[in-house]
């Protein structure tokens, strides 16, 4: 006869396993850590030696947005002004955009998915006439989000890739984007698309991993982007954004991002760190307008 084991054992045994699992994560999170820190130096000396690129004066944000998303994207449209930005809209679901607000942006209108529009439309060609190309989606409400001191923030730190963080009221699995109050703002391994920016040569190796005919939604790509373009990312606590609807959860995204990690075996992922902190912009630009 088999003995019965004992009350509580299997209570026991998964308790072990999770703090296993949880030490585990840990330990990779700080070997991540670590890792991240001697790479930047590397890469923060690199880039002292290289010639700094003219600023063009005026960035792209491209977004998909339907029926839904019409009064968030006017409202960044009144915040952010046409003096900085061109913006250029996917309108996926024949939704018409005739309000005087909207007179002076791009709309390509078509059906498509998120990652299928930013990588057939954003294309180097596009791309080349801005300083930053920003990628939206249509539930993010930009909160008080101010961009002449944001993009200072990324200029001052040399970021490639850079989001306002989450506002406490946001939807989202990623604890990591959520708003560490009294920060700057922190170095990270990966960042997730609801607000992103790129400094315009970035976005470009970053539109290389986007594959041309499959994994529209884009789960995976965030979580190769720091190894695979060797970028240097931050999220900024001092502005921040608010995802007003949860994601849905679609196994078709979760299919498509283990294939696609799957067959970059040797990239790297993200372990979702912080391993480090951001300098404040040299001026506060918004004070300095007031005074």
């Amino acid at each position: 006869m088999h003995a019965k084991p004992l009350p509580g054992a299997n209570n026991m045994l998964r308790h072990a396993f999770n703090l296993a699992l949880s030490l585990r994560s840990k330990l990779l999170r700080s070997a991540q850590r670590a890792r991240l820190r001697r790479w930047l130096i590397r890469r923060d000396g690199r880039q002292s030696q290289q010639p700094i690129a003219p600023r063009l004066g005026k960035s792209l944000y491209a977004a998909p947005i339907g029926a839904a998303g019409k009064d968030l994207l006017a409202k960044l449209i009144k915040k952010w002004g046409h003096e900085q930005f061109d913006y250029l809209i996917f309108v996926y679901d024949g939704s018409r955009f005739d309000e005087a607000i909207f007179s002076r942006c791009s709309f390509i209108s078509e059906p498509g998915i998120v990652y299928q529009f930013f990588r057939k439309y954003l294309t180097a060609q596009r791309c080349s006439a801005y300083d930053y190309v920003v990628l939206g989606i249509e539930d993010v409400d930009i909160d008080s989000f101010s961009w002449p001191n944001f993009a200072a923030i990324m200029q001052r730190n040399h970021l490639d890739m850079a989001s306002p963080a989450l506002s406490a009221q946001s939807h989202s699995p990623h604890s990591i984007m959520f708003q560490q109050l009294g920060k700057v703002g922190r170095l990270v391994d990966v960042i997730e698309v609801f607000l992103t920016v790129f400094e315009a040569r970035a976005w470009l190796a970053f539109r290389e991993l986007i594959e041309p005919d499959k994994n529209f939604w884009g789960w995976g790509y965030v979580q190769l982007a720091q190894s695979y373009c060797d970028f240097k990312m931050g999220i900024v606590d001092a502005q921040t954004i608010t995802v007003t609807r949860a994601p849905t959860f679609k196994q078709e995204s979760q299919d498509e991002m283990t294939r696609f990690l799957r067959s970059h075996p040797k990239v790297r992922r993200a372990r979702f760190c912080c391993y480090g902190e951001l300098q404040p912009a040299l001026i506060d630009i918004d004070q300095k307008e007031k005074s």
